[in-house]
């Protein structure tokens, strides 16, 4: 018998993802895209009406954005759903690739697309936090922050990266298929590795021919 962490029931949630390169950044380098793109993937197939109304932003913002994520190839328009009066628009894909290269080819582009992910990211924390003290018994303390700095070399940091995101694929399921009546609820879980960025954390280079003492 399987269990949901067993690797016969794992569940890879980057199995059907696109993968970002230099044209298709452009079309995700908006904070507002991002949100139109995870609410299409978790509520899935909607209409420009119905993006606008959950966003709490005017049709015409939505439909520009949802043009733009159309033309790069995000979402799609489900035939079987439109009329000859409103489209319906559902995600391509599930989960966003972001090679490395990226950063070399389009530095600027690349940026800003984190930035926009990582204005997505702020907001969902900030409602966690919101409701954090709410929580039900049980949720409110498997609920946690965690900011650590430590010491660690290039191979330390490689080889932390790959230890995280084993454990993540280890939990990785479905949220869109969760079964009724089950207690299993959708978890967000935010992570991110980086060097620290305040210059005073940052080694001098040794001089040619090692330190002087």
């Amino acid at each position: 018998m399987s269990t949901k962490n067993d690797p016969e029931s794992a569940y890879d949630p980057f199995k059907d993802a696109a993968t970002l390169d230099a044209r298709s950044l452009r079309g995700v380098a908006h904070p507002l895209r991002w949100k139109i793109l995870m609410l299409l993937q978790i509520r899935g197939p909607l209409t420009g009406k119905a993006v606008s109304e959950a966003l709490g932003i005017s049709s015409a913002s939505a439909s520009y954005h949802l043009r733009q994520l159309h033309t790069y190839g995000f979402i799609t328009e489900d035939p079987d759903l439109g009329t000859g009066r409103e489209r319906w628009w559902r995600a391509a894909y599930k989960g966003i690739r972001f090679p490395e290269n990226l950063d070399t080819e389009e530095p600027e582009l690349a940026t800003a697309t984190r930035m926009a992910l990582t204005s997505r990211w702020w907001e969902e924390l900030v409602a966690a936090v919101t409701l954090w003290s709410s929580q039900p018994h049980g949720w409110r303390e498997a609920q946690f922050m965690s900011d650590q700095r430590t010491l660690l070399t290039l191979e330390d940091a490689e080889a932390l990266g790959t230890e995280l995101r084993e454990v993540l694929n280890r939990y990785a399921r479905d949220v869109v298929r969760a079964p009724s009546g089950s207690n299993d609820r959708v978890v967000q879980i935010q992570l991110a590795v980086f060097p620290s960025p305040h210059p005073e954390d940052t080694p001098e280079e040794a001089p040619e021919g090692g330190k002087e003492l």
